[in-house]
């Protein structure tokens, strides 16, 4: 998949170790993984609501839409992480692939120690 790369180097650099199954599971594998998992970092997309199902501690990333949608996170202890204020958000109900006024602030701005802190927070409160 063409996100493969980029999920190779995010996992790398997350001290303690990340499993990077990106494209290699079916979807039960991976409601099996995540229901394992102790915290799962993760877009608005299936693997979000895979985790609200199995009730795992989720830190949702939110760019180009909103939870506000109906589709946030369910799970127990969850998190969204998203750049609060921009006024051209959401600019779709999908999330596009491109941003309709080229900047992208709404992931572009999104500071990973903001994404660490949540996950760190989600793993503080872990039985």
């Amino acid at each position: 998949p063409a996100d493969a790369a980029l999920a190779r180097e995010i996992s790398s650099e997350i001290v303690g170790g990340a499993i990077d199954a990106t494209g290699k599971l079916s979807l039960l594998a991976s409601a099996a993984l995540i229901g394992r998992s102790r915290v799962l970092v993760t877009n608005d997309s299936a693997p979000l609501h895979l985790a609200s199902a199995m009730n795992t501690p989720t830190v949702a990333i939110f760019g180009p839409t909103v939870t506000t949608f109906g589709f946030g996170p369910l799970a127990e202890a969850s998190a969204v992480a998203q750049v609060a204020g921009l006024s051209c958000r959401p600019c779709s109900s999908h999330g596009p692939m491109t941003c309709p006024l080229t900047h992208f602030r709404c992931m572009l701005d999104l500071a990973p120690a903001q994404v660490h802190a949540s996950v760190m927070s989600l793993l503080d409160r872990a039985p």
